[in-house]
């Protein structure tokens, strides 16, 4: 009569085992996940390669924000970019509003423009001399950008950056991410462990009943 125990709890054991693996496997997985989803750490780059890229929002009641672009960005404009900025042009081209600041974009010229600057580790502000489609930041550098009328690059010198934060400093959003991207694959694969485990819980059931009902056949025969 003892039969029915045994495999039953053989059926419990391994049901048992398949459910704490399977849960902590879809943890894993989504902490890893959750690890690769955290925003890139921003500011100015520290290994003295990529260019640092300074917005300064401060005209427009907004903050001074800091971003790298890590390598050789192509251009001033590329540059912005990659370091986390959002640039929005006029239909003459240039570039009117980053991160959508002044809203709307102008169109027309009123005084203040986003004039741009560049620099060297421990050096000054310089006006560009051409636009940001056509400079060519180099690596361990620092571009500017001031919306201003032009008399003044933004309110933080790149040898201030290298030590520590002189202003209050809001880091933008990356628009794009080194390393490995999880994303829907990851997700995918945490789908598909719960679906295991809801699938081990099932067989868990069915054994338990199948078991009783055998148990209780047993019975009854004798």
């Amino acid at each position: 009569m003892r039969k029915p125990t045994t495999a039953l709890h053989a059926l419990l054991a391994s049901a048992l085992l398949l459910l704490l693996s399977t849960t902590a496997v879809t943890a894993t997985a989504a902490g890893a996940e959750a690890e690769a989803e955290a925003p890139t750490p921003v500011g100015a780059c520290t290994d003295g390669s990529g260019v640092t890229v300074v917005v300064d929002l401060t005209d427009l009641e907004g903050e001074l924000e800091v971003g790298c672009a890590a390598g050789d960005p192509a251009t001033g404009r590329a540059a912005l970019t990659a370091a986390g900025f959002t640039a929005s042009d006029a239909s003459s081209g240039m570039i009117c509003a980053i991160n959508a600041s002044p809203d709307p974009c102008p169109e027309t010229f009123a005084g203040s423009y986003w004039s741009y600057w560049s620099a060297e580790p421990a050096g000054t502000w310089i006006a560009q001399q051409v636009g940001a489609d056509a400079s060519d930041p180099a690596p361990g550098g620092f571009e500017g950008w001031r919306y201003n009328d032009g008399a003044s690059g933004p309110g933080v010198l790149p040898a201030a950056l290298g030590s520590s934060d002189p202003t209050p400093v809001r880091s933008p959003t990356p628009t794009t991410m080194t390393g490995t991207s999880v994303g829907v694959d990851a997700s995918s694969s945490v789908l598909y462990l719960i679906g295991v485990a809801m699938v081990g819980a099932a067989l868990l059931i069915g054994a338990l009943v199948v078991a009783r009902r055998r148990r209780a056949a047993s019975n009854s025969s004798d």
